[in-house]
């Protein structure tokens, strides 16, 4: 059943008195910065806000490697929505969504309840492509959502520490999630005291990290190489039994938990809106509206910037946060919207198991223990400004 707190949300068909209600549907990074602005310069008096989350919390998915390795805990990584919402002033709803009407302005929620709205903006992230693997439904396990990965995870600590063999694991996608993950379990496996742990990376590619440059690519397979772990390229999951997994090409490998990285994949219920789409995250113009209904807007993985297509990266979502918050104001007053504009490149940082990271902007790739600082730094640092005390 959802929970409602602060002010009530404005439900279909309820009396409120109000001239314009703006739902902001999923607490994702560019909606928590939305927030933070938003208390700072609200909009127009008469404009009603409300917050639909699944979760109080939203865990930063930028820190979640340090919390596979064991640096931290997930409790260190949560952005408390309520204590923003609060600040805001806007209504904290924690539902799910499972669809939307954007013509009838209207939203359906696992609940049952359906929320009516002015404006819609949607940050509500993207899942893990499925697999057709046979026998995976409980065996292959999503690194997103992000709690009930870390919920097998532990499960998966605790049941090896009273095994007679050394855990073996396998993580399905290359990518740069997969590699971080991947060297996350190796690190903690080994301070749990599993030297002999093993750790194979699984993808159908010819290459590691293939989006990447090739300098990237190399530090990465050093990495790899550095901490044992196996990789099999060329190779795809055929089926899931208990304790192994058969590849494509013949190969089979005990494992004790097998970890879906094999990319970001949109929420089906966007793809069956009425919402123009491409790949299923919502085409969005410069000003992060639907180009089909501009009473919906979009930002981080849950859009398609068709301007500039993006690639699929938090800082995208960290930049549009500004931008949502001053077009609320905007539209609020009925001002022309400001554009977002993304940046041409960033800082690419990808922590490497231990405490060591690599760091890569405008084509330089540097390497060390003081990158991974850098990194724990920026991540703790929009933890700090994101984390507000709550309210009694």
């Amino acid at each position: 059943m959802a929970e409602h707190r602060q002010r009530p949300a404005i439900l279909v068909g309820a009396l409120t008195g109000r001239s314009h209600h703006v739902l902001l549907a999923g607490g994702g990074h560019a909606h928590a910065v939305a927030l933070r602005h938003l208390a700072k310069k609200p909009p127009s008096p008469g404009v009603t806000l409300t917050l639909v989350a699944p979760s109080t919390h939203n865990l930063y998915s930028g820190a979640l490697p340090g919390v596979i390795a064991g640096h931290w805990t997930a409790d260190a990584i949560g952005v408390p929505l309520e204590p923003l919402c609060a600040a805001a002033g806007v209504s904290f709803v924690q539902d799910s969504i499972t669809s939307i009407d954007a013509g009838a302005n209207t939203v359906h929620l696992a609940s049952g309840n359906t929320l009516s709205f002015d404006l819609a903006s949607l940050d509500v992230g993207s899942g893990i492509r499925r697999l057709d693997i046979a026998g995976s439904d409980d065996r292959l396990v999503p690194i997103r959502p992000i709690e009930p990965f870390l919920l097998k995870w532990q499960k998966t600590i605790d049941k090896a520490r009273g095994a007679d063999t050394p855990p073996s694991i396998v993580v399905v996608g290359a990518g740069l999630a997969g590699i971080e993950v991947a060297l996350a379990i190796k690190f903690r496996l080994e301070e749990e005291g599993f030297p002999d742990a093993r750790v194979h990376l699984v993808d159908a590619g010819s290459s590691i990290a293939s989006s990447n440059s090739p300098t990237l690519r190399r530090k990465l397979k050093r990495a790899l190489d550095r901490a044992n772990i196996t990789l099999c390229l060329h190779a795809r999951v055929q089926s899931i039994d208990a304790g192994s997994v058969s590849l494509s090409t013949g190969e089979t490998l005990k494992s004790a938990l097998v970890v879906n990285c094999a990319g970001s994949a949109p929420h089906g219920w966007i793809g069956e809106s009425a919402l123009a789409t491409t790949q299923g995250r919502i085409d969005v113009d410069p000003c992060l509206r639907s180009t089909s209904h501009p009473n919906v807007w979009a930002a981080g993985d849950t859009s398609y910037f068709t301007a500039d297509p993006l690639e699929p990266a938090g800082v995208f979502a960290v930049r549009a946060g500004p931008v949502i918050a001053e077009n609320i104001r905007r539209w609020s007053q009925e001002f022309p919207l400001t554009q977002f504009d993304p940046q041409s490149d960033y800082l690419k940082l990808v922590s490497l198991g231990e405490k060591k990271a690599i760091a890569e902007k405008f084509g330089i790739t540097v390497e060390g223990g003081w990158v991974w600082k850098l990194k724990k730094a920026i991540d703790f640092s929009f933890l700090r400004e994101h984390s507000l005390p709550a309210r009694n």
